[in-house]
């Protein structure tokens, strides 16, 4: 038993409130059962309670057994003297004077039985075997409820950026494009390499994609050494007059990693890709929040290598390749990951409900993602028809089922109310 599945229980009335008494006797009518506070103090303030011939109007305080009031020293602690009624699952202090309800006996046993399954199953989500029964409309209601949760998470992580960089949305974004191209893999040195090359200095070689590329590979490192070719021989001639000028200091090559990638996804296709789309793009964050469509960021964002990287995926190492254009997958995993929360926290920061609504709708036309996790939930029968329900299925099972927040999920709440009668 735990203190959180009591205030669960009191907050939604799941135990028989006819005929309640409390362990003097005294009948108790619950008029008005308080409002669940989260912070500091009473559980529940603003109740009101007859209890015998009187209607109290204050706070009620939730414990696991009577004996843990005296235990956390409320009783020394001026802000439960408007405490009006305890609420307990055992009563085990009998010189207490508070009236006191005893919750052991009235609270239904299978829900208290399926609470304790949910919590000690080790199934990949609490409600595994039950999901089936909830109905698609509370699926969708917890998802959508939870889609602005994980807007608010990313949106968080994104402000802190944008308050490093000065409130520079042009550098944020670039910073944070960065890190898409590279997806989880080269996330993080694609974000080294961006703080080490400035936008404002990118910005200066606009249309000039040859600099560009020979700037972010000379950064990366990856222009050491000797070129028999002439195409990785003119970026390095490129990048040491560049870094002469702006006084570069590459990063370590030894952070990119290759293993067990697709080919498409090496760094090196990566980084020609991202050259190409960022050097015709010199207001990245006003271009992107212009466009008000999924077509159209779409077409905004299509880039490809330069065309060494169709017989090439590593310099020096010649193979033949397929157009090497920056995939459909990819492209969308930008937007969902980076362009819909750079919105979202736009319209936070300007007090704008149109960009806040326009990052849900982008979301809600992009197809959802495919990965193990949405294969999970599909063959629960939970299908995502949007990018807006995978992404919130992704954070119910991080956020959610991982940590066992049953009694805060709708979801949850429904298997367990399938089981008050």
């Amino acid at each position: 038993m735990n203190e959180f599945f009591l205030h669960y229980i009191w907050k939604l009335q799941l135990f028989t409130t006819s005929d309640l008494k409390t362990v003097a006797g005294e009948n108790i009518v619950i008029i008005q059962k308080g409002e669940h506070n989260t912070n500091a103090g009473p559980d529940f303030l603003n109740a009101r309670i007859r209890i015998g011939d009187t209607v109290w109007a204050g706070n009620v305080e939730i414990h696991i057994r009577s004996s843990d009031w005296n235990i956390h020293h409320h009783q020394h602690d001026r802000v439960y003297d408007t405490v009006i009624l305890h609420v307990v699952y055992e009563h085990d202090d009998m010189n207490s004077e508070l009236p006191t309800l005893v919750l052991k006996n009235i609270i239904p046993p299978d829900i208290f039985k399926q609470y304790n399954l949910m919590m000690q199953t080790g199934s990949w989500i609490p409600c595994e075997k039950n999901i089936h029964t909830v109905p698609e409309i509370v699926v969708k209601n917890q998802l959508s409820r939870i889609l602005a949760e994980r807007f608010a998470e990313k949106a968080l992580k994104y402000e802190q950026r944008l308050l490093l960089n000065k409130n520079d949305w042009e550098e944020t974004t670039y910073q944070l494009l960065a890190r898409s191209f590279g997806t989880n893999v080269n996330a993080d040195p694609f974000e080294h390499l961006a703080q080490s090359l400035p936008f404002h200095i990118i910005r200066r070689h606009l249309n000039k994609p040859e600099q560009v590329e020979a700037m972010l590979f000379g950064q990366a490192g990856f222009l050491q050494g000797s070129f028999r070719e002439m195409y990785p021989h003119q970026l390095q001639s490129e990048y040491q007059y560049l870094q002469k000028k702006y006084s570069f200091e590459p990063i370590r090559k030894l952070e990119w990693k290759f293993l067990r990638l697709r080919p498409a996804n090496f760094p090196t296709i990566r980084l020609s890709q991202f050259a190409n789309f960022i050097a015709t793009h010199d207001k990245l964050f006003h271009e992107i929040i212009s466009l008000k469509s999924y077509e159209q960021l779409q077409s905004y964002f299509q880039t490809t290598a330069s065309p060494y990287w169709r017989e090439h995926y590593s310099f020096k190492k010649a193979s033949a390749v397929k157009e090497p254009a920056l995939g459909k997958d990819t492209l969308d995993l930008i937007l969902i990951n980076t362009v819909s929360p750079l919105i979202y926290l736009y319209g936070q920061k300007t007090g704008s409900q149109q960009y806040i609504a326009q990052a849900v709708d982008l979301l809600e036309h992009i197809p959802p993602e495919k990965n193990a996790v949405m294969a999970k939930w599909d063959s629960l029968q939970i299908k995502p028809t949007s990018a807006a329900e995978s992404q919130s299925l992704l954070y119910l099972k991080k956020e959610y089922c991982v940590k066992k927040r049953c009694l805060d999920c709708g979801i949850g709440n429904a298997v367990l109310q399938n089981k008050k009668n």
